[in-house]
């Protein structure tokens, strides 16, 4: 008689353990299907400081190269709560051992609109193309979304250059290294300068 309370109590500790697994399972999967970003880059990207949850990472790099000239930037760009940290690093490959140095790191909030880097890449949406691979000079990704913009000769390459440049300015004036270039003198600022 023992024995057979004993088997009835073991079955019963096994159903209700099997139970409670099963239901922890669909914890886990609900947990995890919460946890899933809806940000997509190819269509998010102008709202990104918006668009984008905690669980999403945008990596920039940025070719800084003209002519003989060899440089490049990546930026990492994350978000806490209503916040977007960008975190700037730059290597120089003028310098006899060139490494990653890092440029400057800084919070923004989600609805700043001092830095436009959404909409400087709205203005440049017909640089867009995945299929170039010799001509990129920004590649942003998200996980295993890539997005590339690339220039056409020297000139268009300067133009873009000098834009990302203004834009990058009014985030962060460096001190020391002048990556962003320095601001233009219009022709009307030179006529009332005199």
């Amino acid at each position: 008689m023992k024995k057979i309370v004993l088997k009835i109590l073991v079955l019963a500790f096994i159903a209700v353990g099997c139970q409670q697994k099963k239901q922890t399972e669909i914890n886990v999967a609900e947990n995890n299907e919460q946890m899933k970003s809806n940000f997509d880059l190819k269509s998010d990207y102008q709202d990104f400081k918006t668009k984008m949850t905690e669980l999403d990472t945008l990596k920039v790099w940025i070719d800084h190269s003209v002519c003989t000239y060899q440089g490049e930037e990546r930026l990492l760009i994350t978000k806490k709560s209503d916040s977007i940290k960008i975190l700037s690093e730059f290597k120089d490959y003028d310098e006899q051992n060139p490494e990653w140095q890092k440029i400057f790191e800084k919070s923004i909030t989600e609805n700043d609109t001092t830095w436009d880097f959404g909409n400087f890449m709205e203005r440049n949406k017909s640089r867009i193309n995945s299929d170039d691979n010799e001509y990129v000079k920004i590649e942003i990704k998200n996980g295993e979304q890539k997005m590339k913009f690339v220039t056409k000769g020297l000139v268009d390459l300067n133009t873009f250059m000098a834009e990302y440049g203004t834009m990058m300015r009014k985030l962060y004036e460096p001190k020391k290294r002048q990556i962003y270039g320095v601001p233009l003198i219009t022709e009307t600022e030179l006529i009332n300068e005199e």
